[in-house]
């Protein structure tokens, strides 16, 4: 791995885990300084355009939950020679509804999906410029976040997904 890619790598571990709190924080402020004002995020069943709606969408789908949990992992980058990042990433998310389920517990519901970003460097750091989510499995009580199901997966994470029955 080259210097730069290592470098790169930390800058984006970085900038995805502050993407993360900012949802569990529900910091939708932060989450909005993340993306360039003209980014282009692909989340599957929907697509933003821009900070601003990113966190505006992400704050409407979180809120009917009483928590979640962003784990982030797996982060890969690689520098362009053009100063730009390419950055592969996976996450774990465990959303906690606040109505009860099951055996009166709270409904939840697990996910995981892989993250590609495209990442610029700007007088204020690093942002997002581009974001695609291709969803992995998800597990407990779909009905959370219904709209996953209706994600659209890359081929590759459908074959793989088709492949183990999911």
């Amino acid at each position: 791995m080259a210097p730069d890619d290592v470098r790169a790598t930390a800058v984006a571990a970085e900038l995805l885990a502050r993407y993360c709190w900012a949802i569990d924080d529900e910091a939708y402020d932060d989450l909005r300084s993340l993306f360039l004002p003209d980014a282009v995020a692909d989340y599957g069943a929907f697509r933003c355009r821009g900070g601003a709606e990113v966190a505006d969408v992400m704050a409407e789908l979180h809120r009917g939950l009483r928590a979640t949990q962003h784990l982030l992992g797996s982060v890969s980058a690689t520098a362009e020679h053009d100063g730009r990042v390419r950055v592969r990433s996976q996450v774990r998310a465990t959303l906690v509804a606040r109505a009860t389920g099951e055996r009166g517990k709270p409904a939840r519901v697990e996910i995981a999906a892989s993250y590609r970003d495209l990442l610029l460097r700007t007088d204020l750091g690093w942002r997002i410029a581009e974001r695609r989510v291709d969803g992995r499995w998800v597990d407990g009580d779909r009905t959370i976040l219904p709209w996953f199901d209706r994600a659209q997966r890359s081929d590759g994470a459908a074959g793989a997904a088709q492949a183990r029955g999911t």
